[in-house]
C-alpha cells in the first residue's frame, strides 16, 4: 500500500457504481482491485435487501476482491440501530427474507400483524395490501417506523426499478414518518458505517456513487470528498440544477486511479463555497 494516501479510505456505493444487476461496469473490477493494493477500499450500499454477507459473495462473484468487513449495507445498519435499544421487538417486516433472516437471528419476534411495536419498511417483493393495512394499522397504534433507506428508485440491468424509498413513500403518504432512516444521505448512517471502520474522520474520506441524492448529498452531510459517477442513477446534466455538487465527475469507476485520487483530494482541500465549487472532471480538468 502507497506510504502516502491521498484519502484515509474510499468508499464505493454499489448499484449502478461496481453493477448493474448481474453484471460488473465494464472495468470496474480491474479498477477497484488495483486501488486495493494502494489504499483501503470500503462498501457502503443503501441495499436494504442483503446483509454484508450475502453482498460479499456477490462482490467476489463478480471478480471484486472485498471481505464481508469491507461492507455496510442498509440492512446491516437497520440490524444495528434494533441492537442498541438493547431489547428484543415484535417487528414487521415490509422487507427481503435475507433481512428478516437478520432480525430473528437476534432474537426478534416476526409477526405479520398490528401487534407489532416495529415496522421496518424496505424492498418488499411479496407486498400486498393486508400487509400495508396490517403495517399502517401497527404504525397508528404507535410502533416504530423504521426504513431502510429513501432511495426512489434503483439501477438493474433492464433500468430503473422501484427502491425502498418508493415504499417509505406509501407511509409519508399516509402521514406517517420513518423515525429512522438507514441509509445514506443520513448523516447519522454514514457515521455509523465509518465506526464499524474505526475511521473517526469523515472529512478524510472520498465517497464514490452514482446518485446525487443520496451518495453525494451523504458526503456533503459529513464533509467527505465525492465523486459521481455517470454510470447509473444520475446524468451529467443534472448537475445544472441539483445543490449536491460533487468533488469531482467520472464516467465510470474505471477512470479512478491513485493519480486521480491525489487531484481529488487536492481539490478537496482547497474547494471554494460550494455555490461557486465546479467539480473535476474524469480528464482531470475543471468544467
Amino acid at each position: 500500500m502507497t506510504s502516502i494516501s491521498p484519502f484515509e479510505a474510499v468508499i464505493f456505493d454499489l448499484d449502478g457504481t461496481l453493477f448493474r444487476g448481474s453484471t460488473a461496469i465494464p472495468g470496474a473490477v480491474k479498477a477497484v482491485n488495483r486501488l486495493r493494493e494502494q489504499i483501503p477500499c470500503r462498501f457502503l450500499s443503501n441495499n436494504g435487501e442483503r446483509q454484508s454477507k450475502a453482498l460479499a459473495d456477490r462482490l467476489q462473484g463478480l471478480g471484486f476482491d472485498a471481505e464481508d468487513s469491507d461492507i455496510v449495507s442498509s440492512a446491516d445498519l437497520v440490524l444495528g440501530y434494533l441492537a442498541r435499544t438493547g431489547r428484543t421487538h415484535r417487528i414487521l417486516a415490509l422487507a427481503s427474507d435475507n433481512l428478516v433472516q437478520g432480525l430473528k437471528a437476534q432474537g426478534h419476534r416476526v409477526v405479520d400483524d398490528d401487534s407489532a411495536n416495529v415496522v421496518i419498511v424496505g424492498v418488499d417483493r411479496k407486498l400486498t395490501r393486508e400487509r400495508m393495512v396490517q403495517a399502517l394499522r401497527a404504525a397508528l397504534n404507535g410502533a416504530v417506523l423504521i426504513g431502510t433507506n429513501q432511495d426512489p428508485t434503483y439501477p438493474g440491468e433492464d433500468g430503473l426499478r422501484p427502491a425502498a424509498g418508493a415504499y417509505v413513500g406509501f407511509f409519508r403518504g399516509m402521514g406517517i414518518e420513518p423515525a429512522c432512516l438507514c441509509g445514506k444521505p443520513d448523516a447519522w448512517a454514514i457515521r455509523q458505517a465509518l465506526d464499524a471502520w474505526n475511521i473517526d474522520e469523515p472529512e478524510s474520506c472520498l465517497l464514490v456513487g452514482d446518485n446525487l441524492q443520496t451518495d453525494i448529498a451523504g458526503a456533503a452531510a459529513v464533509g467527505a470528498a465525492s465523486v459521481l459517477v455517470l454510470s447509473g442513477v444520475s446524468q451529467r446534466e443534472a448537475l445544472a440544477t441539483s445543490p449536491n455538487r460533487p468533488t469531482g465527475v467520472f464516467d465510470s469507476v474505471a477512470a479512478l486511479d491513485f493519480a486521480a485520487l491525489c487531484e481529488l483530494s487536492e481539490a478537496h482541500r482547497n474547494v471554494p463555497a460550494a455555490s461557486e465549487a465546479k467539480p473535476l472532471t474524469s480528464g482531470g480538468d475543471r468544467s
